[in-house]
């Protein structure tokens, strides 16, 4: 015998699971986004700092030779790091890219990464935006 109150139970389970179901994948593909955006950008600025760091300062190793590491150029750094930026934008919309040159160490240059990115499923919950940040650091070492 059936009882006639359990009609359409099954439904209900079926509805709500699937709803669970769908909010868990909303996350994950959210989640999946801001990884994959934060890994673009710490890529990004590694090789910014990597084309920074090759832009020695030939005035100051006329001026004062070499020491353990090939000096920066300031304006060089900049230069080099606007023209990645540039380049970057094709790959991430909106990544902002700000190079110079250690002041402890005039032989490393330091490179700053932003970018905001769009999370397409949980905006409705406040969380539209995120916003990445990442740092690099590279030294133009000079070899015996």
């Amino acid at each position: 015998m059936r009882r006639r109150d359990d009609e359409g139970t099954i439904l209900l389970l079926t509805i709500g699971l699937s709803v669970v179901l769908l909010l868990l994948v909303a996350v994950v593909v959210d989640v999946s986004q801001v990884v994959l955006a934060k890994r673009a950008l710490s890529a990004a600025a590694d090789g910014a700092a990597v084309a920074a760091a090759q832009q020695a300062d030939r005035a100051s190793i006329v001026n004062n030779g070499l020491g353990e590491r090939v000096p920066l150029d300031p304006g060089a750094v900049a230069d080099v790091v606007g023209q990645y930026q540039d380049d970057a934008r094709g790959e991430q919309p909106g990544i902002e890219l700000a190079g110079s040159v250690d002041p402890g160490d005039p032989g490393t240059a330091l490179v700053q990464a932003r970018r905001t990115v769009r999370l397409p499923f949980v905006g409705w919950l406040g969380v539209a935006d995120v916003e990445l940040l990442a740092t690099a650091r590279a030294q133009s070492p000079v070899l015996p």
